[in-house]
């Protein structure tokens, strides 16, 4: 990924729940919301840690999915 949202993203998730589930949440998050990794910008981020805040709640629990939420929702593009 080139996008730097993306690869902080990415970077958060993995802290989270590994590499390989990083990767598959933002790639399905993003495809949900009309968009690519790549394509991601600063107006995207409140959409896209809602919708990875329900993913992460569903695999991980609600605590994990509200911290991973939190962060990437204090990203700057």
């Amino acid at each position: 990924m080139a996008n730097k949202l993306a690869q902080d993203i990415e970077k958060i998730l993995s802290d989270a729940v590994g590499d390989f589930i990083a990767k598959a949440t933002i790639k399905k998050n993003c495809e949900m919301l009309g968009l690519t990794p790549d394509s991601i910008t600063a107006a995207h981020i409140p959409q896209l840690a809602d919708k990875i805040e329900k993913s992460v709640s569903f695999f991980s629990g609600k605590d994990v999915g509200a911290q991973v939420a939190e962060k990437i929702r204090a990203l700057k593009g």
